[in-house]
């Protein structure tokens, strides 16, 4: 690679392992068994339903799965719905905002699937045509197409971000009018929040390290809400 692409290629990755380790920090501290609440995520969901003045939505616990269940109610995932710890909290409280603010649940659950597929895919991609394109003068042009594959990936990114930082502003104002939380809770919270919402910035360097977790039987963890 020329110079240019060097300064391309390690800014970008120097950038996204900053977020990556960041966003891994956060969420290992706040998964301790000290930070937990006083109510559930299904409490949380039913408040900002009320709030919203969706108080004819039930909440129920749902298996996940690829299809929204219904249109008439908010669907869980059980561990969510029961959990007390910080993350179902937060994405008890994301869920339930956007089914109050989304007509159609069911095509943003897919949208988002769709989306972070494409990422991983696109990143694999780009690491795959980086390799190839070192190990050979002949494949010098993948350098060009792995690295517009990173810029791909950085655009998608970057294009939802103020979607996700705004719905986590929302969402951390209607838990602070909750009456739930604590000021030092309330902190916590948000700072969790805001590391989800940036963690896609982090996907160049987490779609690698979760398919290796992959290959030897175990999951990579998910940041995003």
């Amino acid at each position: 690679m020329n110079p240019g692409h060097w300064f391309f290629f390690i800014g970008t990755v120097v950038v996204s392992l900053g977020f990556a380790l960041y966003g891994r920090w956060v969420f290992w501290k706040y998964k301790k068994p000290s930070y937990r609440t006083t109510v559930t995520g299904c409490e949380i969901a039913r408040f900002v339903l009320d709030k919203a003045g969706f108080v004819q939505v039930p909440v129920t616990p749902v298996e996940p799965s690829e299809e929204y269940p219904s249109t008439e109610g908010l669907f869980l995932e059980p561990k969510i719905y029961e959990g007390r710890d910080f993350l179902s909290i937060l994405r008890a409280a994301r869920q339930a905002f956007l089914k109050s603010q989304l007509s159609n649940m069911t095509f943003w659950v897919r949208l988002k699937k769709r989306m972070a597929f494409v990422i991983r895919f696109t990143v694999l991609a780009g690491w795959i045509l980086l390799v190839l394109g070192n190990s050979s003068p002949g494949f010098r042009f993948l350098v060009n197409l792995g690295l517009g594959c990173f810029v791909v990936v950085m655009s998608l990114v970057i294009f939802d971000l103020p979607f996700e930082l705004e719905v986590e502003e929302k969402t951390s104002k209607l838990l602070g009018h909750s009456g739930y939380f604590q000021p030092n809770e309330m902190a916590h919270l948000k700072k969790l929040g805001r590391a989800a919402a940036l963690s896609g910035l982090a996907a160049i360097v987490h779609a690698p390290f979760d398919k290796c977790l992959c290959l030897v039987g175990k999951k990579g963890v998910d940041y995003g809400l």
